[in-house]
Order: structure tokens, then C-alpha cells, then sequence
């Protein structure tokens, strides 16, 4: 059955803080140039607005490196802002404050590179701290005015001010640094006491619970809690009912056991938040192999929104407003419906190129048989330029505006016989024309497939050349190369399989002979690691030649491989024939 793709175009973090703003009044992002020689004298100078934060500085003994040479940014707070901190904190002053208290404060504030508002996304800045902690920016709105927010609990009122040894920010709260581990984040919450004894059960709340962990790979890591309500939605009201459901070994610390495998589903490595997970295409799960899938409906973040096997499975959404927590060594979110690896068995996927959501947003041009997407003697079709589709790329070597065109013939016609009649075309060649074009595959479950490159044989003169085509599954080659310009051999169905070729539409009937030009041909073999989409890649091998640009694509096919890989076949009206 076709498969088709829901999963939305990956959006940068920015877009989110864009789109907040459209109603806004523009941030005022202003750089401010001084004479002053660093960053701690300008504190100091300034003293009617930075005179506490400079205090602070001194006695943690951090103004000396802040008044010497070095590329630092400072989130100063302002004298409101400390005065406000102190008051929270129940001190009189500053002073009040031991060393080590104030060096860790102000740890959070300071970072060893520079970084003015423009580098400020919808999400964690790719520096830590001083402090080994991520601050996380983002945009608010008051009053109609927007201003970028730092840690969800400063605003910057005084951005880029800079100076000969960094930046200053000024901002207008003493930002918090976290005090819990995302071990201790998730017990505090009352609402994922059953979560919270799974992880303490499988061995994953001591693995969540370490600070400044040796092993780089975990130091920081991410978990996404379901609340006891998601659980018991599901049948699960209490940490006993998880267990018998899931537990199949007696011992829920076995790497083998499910109980084991559910819990490590929910990590990831890295500090994610969602603007890095929304930005990701799969993201890696402490459970071997098994990834999770993010994608954006909306405004609502969805985790394994998938189409399998011709079917939408609805995701699960992260509840925003309770995700994003900061913990000492990573980020806690909440799933709000419960979730588990799904135990699936390799199955085919017809992979259409062209059928991606931005063509079928074109009501008068998707699969609409007209003069426009014809195929004529030089390709002919609809021109679709670079950057148009979210999920396919290609490249020329002497162009950066080549394009690929979208044709589509009537379901009569006796000569195209393409799987709903339409074909991606793909110029090729060594010059303007396409030396590469990739695509990401529907979701493949892992497994051992056999991949077709599907096509209709199209050659602009019998006095071309061959044109090899490489084919990569996530950058490694293939075992075969195909043409584009090549026929198919005639022979039985089986002769044909033996040789790598297959008729994979239905068969011409009014052809006095038989039909050699629409061709499947076997590229190789794949072994799929895991259930995710994948790219796959085709190259133009000839060293020299400028191509051509009769090059139809209609499905690439991954079969499973004990899977029958001849039948069933494809009609031009796009039925499935047994």
C-alpha cells in the first residue's frame, strides 16, 4: 500500500519566536559601543544601574578575569533586579552571601565565548555557563511590546553592549540556576510517582541522578515523564499494573526486559529542549536502536506521528507548558498520553518521489493530467525550483538554480504507465544540470529489504551515452547502479528477478511487442538499523558527460526480503493489482 507522509517540514528553533512576534511591536536590537575597557569598568561606571551585579562580581573574585583580555557575554541583572533577588532570598545585602554562593550565581551569568541577541533562538544557546548549565532563550510579549526572555525568568532590557574583552546583556532579574537532577526533577513531582518508581526499578533514576557525568556521551540527558494520569488512561494505575504489563524477565534492571526497554525508551542523550527536538528528524533513545520521531501540527509537538503502512498513527504530544524544566544535568518534559516502542515486523513501502505535501497543495497541478505537466519530446512538466520541497534536495555542479519537473500523463495513455501516471523528472548531468537529488524515506521499520528504483526509460538520442546512476541509503553505496536510459531485458517474470529487473506496472496491452521501458530495477540489499526515515540518494556517475533530461522517476520500493518482489503491480489510475 502507498505510503504517505505526514510528517511536517523540519522548522528551525527560530520560527517559533518569529511567529510570536508577528503581532508585536519590533524588538529593539540595539549595539551599543563604548570606550570603556572591559566589561567589569563598565559595570562599575555604570553603577546606577549595575552597581550590585559589580558587587556581586568582587566578592565571588571574579572581577579580575572580567577586567582583563578575553571574549566573555554577561547577563548582568540590573540593581532592581538584585534588590529584588535579595528580597526573595530573605538577605539584607550582598554581603550576606558566602563566596561559593555568589560564584555559583554568578557562574550562571557568564559565558566564555561572545554572543549578541542575533545568535538568540527559541531554545537553549549552544554555550554553557560558567556554571555547566544551558540557558534557554525565547521571546515574551508585554503591553504589545516583545522582549527576548532568558531561562523564562529574566527579560533583557539592555541587549549587546559592547565592549573590549565581551558583551553585556543587561537584563532585569537575577536568573536561578537548578538545584535537582532530572532524577530529583521528576520525584519532586507528586503527578509521576508511578514513572518515578520505574525509573528507580530499571536502574535509570541513579543514571539520571549523576552530575558532571565522566562519560561525556551522558552528562547531560533528557527525559520525557508520563503523569500517572497518562498511565492510568492506559490501564495502568499504579507502578504494579506497569510492571506485570511489561516486565517479562522478573527483573526490570535486564537490558533485555521490556519493563527496561519502555523506561529507556523515554531518555535521550543531550540536553533537548523542544526547540531542539521539534529541529530534529529522529531523536536516539537510551533503548537500543529505537528512535522517537518529533514533528510540528501546528503549535502542538507530536512524538511518532507517523504513516505506517498506509495508516495515520496520531502522535503524542509533549504538554509545552509543562516541558522545557531545567535540571542541573539536562531537561525534563511531559508526554501527555502514555507511549512505548512499537514492536514491528519489516513491511513494503512504495515510495512515490513525487508525491510530497507541497505538490499536493497544488490541487491544479497534483496528478492532474494537462498540458502544463505533459510529457514532451524535451521532459516538459511543471518546473519546481530548489527549496521548494522540505524533504528532497539536489545539487548541479556549475548551477545553483537547476530545478526538477513534475509530469503527469492520463490513465489512457498507451506508452506511460507510471503508478497514477505521474513521474518526478530529473535532469542530469556534469554541468547545470542535477549531479545529485536526495529524498527521505517514509518511515522504514528495521529490517532487511531489497530496494527498486522504478522508472520510465527515457533517452534523448541513441547516440547518448550510458548514465549510471549510484545509489546511497544513508550515504553508503549500493550494491548496483541503474540507468535511467536503459530498457529491460525480455524474459519470464522469474528470468527477468534473476537478472535484477521486473516489469512493475501493469503490462501494456496493445503493444505488439513486449514492454521494454517501464522498468524496475534491483539496486541491492539493505539492512534498515532502525525504525526511522532514511535518505537515499542518487548520483550521476559519467566523468564528463553534460547528461540529459529525460530522467523518469516514479517509485523506489522497499521490500522486505522474503517479501514476494515482483507482485503486485501498479496501474496508471492508481490501483494496486494483485
Amino acid at each position: 500500500m502507498r505510503t504517505k507522509n505526514f510528517l511536517t517540514g523540519v522548522l528551525v528553533a527560530g520560527v517559533f519566536a518569529l511567529s510570536y512576534m508577528v503581532s508585536c511591536k519590533k524588538i529593539d536590537i540595539v549595539t551599543a559601543t563604548t570606550t570603556d575597557v572591559n566589561i567589569y569598568d563598565y559595570l562599575v561606571k555604570n553603577g546606577d544601574q549595575y552597581s550590585e551585579f559589580a558587587k556581586m562580581l568582587q566578592k565571588a573574585g571574579y572581577s579580575n578575569f572580567l577586567n582583563a583580555y578575553g571574549a566573555y557575554t554577561v547577563f548582568a541583572p540590573t540593581n532592581d533586579g538584585v534588590k529584588a533577588f535579595l528580597q526573595e532570598k530573605g538577605k539584607a545585602s550582598i554581603d550576606a552571601f558566602s563566596e561559593q554562593e555568589l560564584q555559583d550565581i554568578v557562574k550562571l551569568h557568564l559565558l566564555q565565548d561572545t554572543v549578541q541577541t542575533g545568535s538568540f533562538t527559541d531554545g537553549k544557546l549552544t554555550q554553557v555557563t560558567m556554571l555547566g548549565q544551558y540557558l534557554v532563550t525565547g521571546v515574551a510579549n508585554q503591553n504589545g511590546t516583545s522582549a527576548y526572555t532568558i531561562n523564562k525568568q529574566a527579560q533583557v532590557v539592555q541587549p549587546n553592549i559592547a565592549l573590549s574583552n565581551g558583551i553585556i546583556h543587561g537584563i532585569d532579574h537575577v536568573l536561578k540556576a537548578a538545584t535537582k537532577t532530572v532524577a530529583q526533577t521528576i520525584e519532586a513531582n507528586t503527578d509521576y510517582s508511578i514513572f518515578t518508581q520505574a525509573l528507580k526499578e530499571t536502574g535509570f533514576y541513579d543514571s539520571l541522578n549523576i552530575v558532571n557525568n565522566p562519560d561525556t556521551t551522558y552528562r547531560f540527558l533528557t527525559a520525557i515523564a508520563e503523569t500517572n494520569k497518562a498511565l492510568a488512561d492506559s490501564g495502568f494505575s499504579s507502578y504494579a499494573a506497569l510492571k506485570a504489563k511489561y516486565c517479562n524477565t522478573g527483573d526490570p534492571k535486564n537490558v533485555s526486559d521490556s519493563l527496561h526497554m519502555f523506561v529507556a525508551y523515554h531518555i535521550t542523550t543531550e540536553a533537548r529542549y523542544i526547540a531542539d527536538i521539534i529541529s530534529s528528524t529522529s531523536i536516539p533513545t537510551l533503548a537500543p536502536l529505537e528512535v522517537i520521531t518529533p514533528s510540528l501540527d501546528g503549535q502542538d509537538v507530536l512524538l511518532n506521528d507517523v504513516v505506517f503502512n498506509g495508516n495515520h498513527e496520531r502522535g503524542i504530544e509533549l504538554n509545552r507548558a509543562k516541558s522545557d524544566l531545567t535540571s542541573i544535568n539536562g531537561v525534563v518534559h511531559e508526554a501527555e498520553a502514555h507511549f512505548a516502542v512499537k514492536i514491528r515486523v519489516p513491511v513494503r513501502v512504495d515510495f512515490e518521489p513525487c508525491d510530497q505535501p507541497e505538490l499536493r497543495r497544488l490541487t491544479t497541478i497534483f496528478r492532474k493530467a494537462t498540458t502544463e505537466t505533459a510529457i514532451t519530446s524535451k521532459g516538459g512538466g511543471y518546473t519546481i525550483n530548489k527549496d521548494f520541497f522540505a524533504d528532497v534536495t539536489w545539487n548541479a555542479i556549475t548551477s545553483t538554480t537547476s530545478t526538477v519537473s513534475y509530469n503527469c500523463m492520463p490513465p489512457t495513455s498507451t506508452t506511460y504507465y507510471g503508478w497514477h501516471g505521474d513521474y518526478l523528472r530529473i535532469p542530469e548531468g556534469n554541468t547545470s544540470r542535477n549531479k545529485t537529488i536526495e529524498f527521505r524515506t517514509p518511515l522504514l521499520v528495521k529490517g532487511r529489504y531489497k530496494v527498486w528504483v522504478c522508472y520510465y526509460r527515457g533517452r534523448a538520442s541513441t547516440n547518448n551515452p550510458a548514465f549510471p546512476n549510484r545509489v546511497d541509503f544513508d550515504g553508503e553505496p549500493m550494491q548496483r547502479t541503474f540507468d535511467f536510459s536503459e530498457q529491460k531485458p525480455v524474459g519470464t517474470p522469474s528470468e527477468l528477478e534473476a537478472l535484477g529487473y521486473k516489469q512493475y506496472t501493469e503490462a501494456p496491452t496493445n503493444n505488439s511487442s513486449a514492454d521494454r521501458n517501464n522498468v524496475g530495477r534491483l539496486v541491492g540489499t539493505i539492512n534498515v538499523a532502525t525504525t526511522d526515515r532514511h535518505t537515499i540518494t542518487l548520483t550521476f556517475l559519467h566523468a564528463s558527460s553534460t547528461g540529459q533530461e529525460l530522467n523518469y522517476l516514479d517509485i523506489i520500493q522497499f521490500i522486505p526480503v522474503n517479501d514476494d518482489q515482483t507482485r503486485p503491480v501498479f496501474g496508471r489510475d492508481g490501483t494496486i493489482i494483485p
